[in-house]
């Protein structure tokens, strides 16, 4: 199957949903992009960016062969846009294509034909379609031709006569910036009888997407409430999110003159509403880390103070809680923990965690710090979490020895109002942990009544102890804008991960899919970022009303990219 069927199929599945909602009551996502030309454009310098060989040819040997099966009768100059439209019922799509050529030969109805719908004329620039033939045929929506565009809707009052054209000043100006992909949501905030119609319209849109959770008989029922219970918390924010924004943007450049990706988003809550309440409690208060600076040499970096609002707090407590049992069924039958008394001291520590996180929810923020150094081919990880009692972490360490008596723990002594401890590894796990810590075989862990704190590495016991020194200190006079901060040497990530995952279960079976994907993602990583710094930047920051987001992607790290997409396309040769 071609690029373009599958493209065509998706929208066409999506956009003809029914739906029943007026202008007013309705949530509306527009999403632009500048046309196909640029698509191409895009994805030529991916694809050509790679650096493996047999990789980087797969733009003039399949993908631009792809891309130009599935334009059939478009404007490739013109853009297009797509509406994602939040109603009563279901969640519908409206969609704007800019036509070259609508009839005929190498059309956009031919296009459409090729995949099963058929166009029926109406009025001179309106049809119907349809899908399947005969007595089975069903109709699928409309289809109005004006302003050079093929305007898609499953009613036809969405697309009346003498539609304006669908990009406007407006959806102008977010092109004229040079934007790769952009979404924006508006909201009338002086429009109360509207809000109110979006309220009344998701309640009837949640009770269908509720009803559609379903028990799978395989499925194991704790891990059913948990899925059920994520779904519902995700609909409530969902609902708020949608009814109670003002403005929302997002955009994406592929900078192919800078060799970079950037995205942006920036977030406007309505006056008076609990989404505006919650957007007014970020950065406030300082976090607890705010006097440690991130090290020079720094290979990934993470600052998060994200204060909680009372839904959100809520949230967190009934989702923990269905947690803990289903914590508890998976340590009871983990496969290395078979010993009786080694399976019950896990489920203790389990509880204990699960007992800290909940009590830190009462602190009204998550706020946290990590920041991973490297010098050669050493490196150093410090890490901190705020917390209502650290000192209930004591309970998790005096198990360890009972979980694996390889584990050896020993206090060092105070830092101020801290604790001090070392941890041996077991020496099963030395190996794999010294590929990325080289003749490292400890970690460290503090606990406090403020926080947790955590280092690995060289030099890990002194940077832990200067950290912990720093909060000490009086926190800054304002709290600063960033909200969340994380800046990463994607490689270092990866290496840091293999590091401290579990020692992987021997099996003489053969790889299953997942595990052969994984790996070949890994290995295609290594090739695309050898000898180039995979770096990406993400930060949210608050700006009076509007919270602010930026994500900055290097050369290396689209150079992933373009190999991932040329080793797909080259799947379709084989």
């Amino acid at each position: 199957m071609s690029a373009r069927n599958l493209f065509f199929i998706c929208l066409a599945n999506v956009s003809l949903m029914g739906w029943t909602a007026d202008a007013q009551s309705e949530a509306r996502i527009k999403v632009v992009q500048p046309g196909i030309h640029r698509l191409s454009e895009d994805l030529k310098f991916l694809v050509e960016n790679s650096p493996v060989p047999n990789l980087k040819k797969q733009w003039d040997k399949t993908v631009k062969g792809l891309l130009d099966s599935f334009d059939d009768g478009f404007d490739p100059m013109k853009p297009i846009r797509v509406d994602l439209i939040f109603g009563e019922q279901s969640i519908g799509c409206e969609m704007y294509f800019p036509i070259a050529t609508l009839t005929g030969a190498n059309s956009f109805f031919e296009n459409m034909k090729s995949l099963g719908y058929d166009t029926k004329s109406l009025t001179p620039d309106l049809f119907s379609i349809t899908e399947g033939k005969g007595s089975k045929a069903k109709e699928r929506g409309f289809l109005r031709y004006s302003n050079d565009y093929a305007s898609i809707a499953p009613l036809k009052d969405a697309i009346p006569a003498n539609t304006p054209h669908p990009i406007g000043e407006e959806l102008n100006a977010f092109l004229t910036k040079g934007n790769d992909l952009t979404a924006e949501m508006k909201n009338d905030p002086t429009d109360k009888i509207g809000m109110a119609a979006r309220l009344a319209n998701f309640k009837e849109l949640r009770k269908q997407l509720e009803a559609g959770i379903k028990f799978n008989r395989k499925e194991d029922k704790l891990d059913f409430e948990m899925r059920k219970l994520a779904l519902i918390q995700n609909l409530n924010e969902a609902e708020r999110f949608l009814v109670e924004t003002e403005l929302l943007t997002v955009s994406w450049i592929t900078d192919i003159v800078n060799a970079r990706g950037l995205a942006e988003f920036a977030f406007t809550a309505i006056p008076d509403t609990t989404l505006e309440a919650s957007a007014n409690l970020l950065a406030v208060k300082p976090s607890y880390f705010a006097n440690i600076n991130s090290p020079q040499s720094s290979a990934a970096t993470a600052r998060f103070n994200l204060a909680l609002d009372s839904m959100r707090t809520t949230h967190l407590h009934e989702f923990i809680e269905v947690f803990r049992p289903v914590l508890a069924k998976r340590i009871e039958n983990h496969e290395t923990l078979k010993e009786p008394a080694q399976n019950a001291a896990a489920k203790k520590a389990g509880d204990s965690l699960i007992d800290i996180l909940n009590a830190g929810i009462t602190l009204g923020a998550v706020d946290g710090f990590a920041d991973l150094s490297s010098v050669g081919e050493s490196h150093t990880l410090v890490c901190g979490l705020r917390v209502a009692d650290g000192k209930m972490f004591d309970q998790i360490l005096n198990l360890l020895p009972q979980i694996r008596p390889e584990f050896e723990i020993k206090p060092l002594g105070q830092v101020g109002a801290t604790d001090l401890f070392s941890i041996g590894l077991p020496p099963d796990r030395i190996p794999q942990f010294q590929r990325f810590f080289p003749g490292e075989t400890m970690l460290y862990v503090a606990t406090s009544k403020e926080a947790v704190w955590i280092a690995m590495g060289v030099n890990a016991q002194a940077d832990l102890t200067a950290a912990m020194t720093l909060v000490d200190e009086p926190p800054p006079a304002t709290p600063g804008s960033v909200i969340a901060l994380i800046s990463a040497n994607v490689s270092s990530l990866v290496g840091l991960l293999d590091a401290l995952q579990p020692k992987a279960i021997e099996s003489k079976g053969p790889k299953t899919p997942k595990q052969k994907e994984r790996d070949k993602i890994r290995d295609l990583a290594t090739l695309a970022t050898a000898g180039c710094e995979p770096r990406i930047v993400f930060e949210v920051v608050r700006n009076g009303r509007i919270i602010e987001g930026k994500l900055d992607v290097s050369e290396c790290a689209l150079r992933f990219v373009g190999t991932v997409i040329g080793d797909k396309a080259k799947s379709f040769d084989e």
